[in-house]
């Protein structure tokens, strides 16, 4: 059993929400010019890009941090795949979740639409699916285990709908009942034959960090 990355790695070429931002990667020392070693500069002009987490800080003030969570609640082990195709920007609604077999044991969902063959597109940013907030709420008190959202495809607000998106944020993320359920954006899924078994997330630890890249691994069944 191999695990497999979940995430895209981290270039100069990382898409962006509404392409405002960028990630500058460029040497620092150079063994090729006398250094002792290789270092390089990073430059992210913003921590909600590429593969990356929302936890409740992103739209609560008081919502919980990156660094208040423990390691515990980056580990999941009931994980569910729906393939919800999507050739265009539109809101993925109840009934599209409906036709979909999803245990009522889920704590992470994986949502497929095939927007990520568009990622060097420019309507992965600009025109892209997103999920409704009827569809949050939805998934919310049905899938009571649900602890995470991931899909591939660049933010929950599209800009076609951007009412809806923070409608669905502040839904997913709302600390009720002891819970809240991690949203994960712009994620690397299509080469995923089977549902995998065991997924772990390790974030940037970022202290009160509302968010930020992070690094997936999920084992196959």
């Amino acid at each position: 059993m191999e695990p497999t990355f979940l995430n895209h790695p981290v270039t100069e070429n990382t898409p962006s929400y509404g392409n405002r931002d960028k990630i500058c990667l460029k040497p620092n020392t150079q063994i090729i010019n006398g250094d002792t070693a290789n270092t390089t500069e990073i430059c992210i002009t913003n921590n909600h890009i590429g593969t990356h987490v929302d936890v409740p800080k992103h739209f609560y003030d008081n919502g919980k941090t990156i660094t208040d969570l423990a390691p515990k609640d980056w580990m999941f082990e009931n994980i569910s795949i729906v393939d919800i195709q999507c050739n265009q920007a539109r809101l993925i609604e109840i009934k599209d979740l409906k036709n979909q077999e999803i245990s009522s044991e889920t704590d992470f969902l994986i949502i497929r639409t095939g927007y990520e063959k568009k990622r060097d597109k420019e309507a992965y940013w600009n025109s892209y699916p997103s999920l409704s907030p009827a569809a949050c709420e939805y998934l919310r008190e049905e899938y009571l285990h649900l602890r995470g959202i991931g899909f591939d495809f660049i933010s929950l607000t599209s800009p076609l709908f951007k009412e809806e998106g923070k409608e669905a944020h502040r839904i997913l993320l709302e600390e009720k009942e002891g819970r809240f359920i991690f949203i994960v954006e712009d994620m690397k899924i299509n080469h995923l034959l089977n549902e995998p078994n065991k997924l772990i997330m390790s974030p940037l630890l970022i202290e009160e960090g509302n968010g930020g890249l992070v690094t997936i691994f999920a084992y196959e069944s």
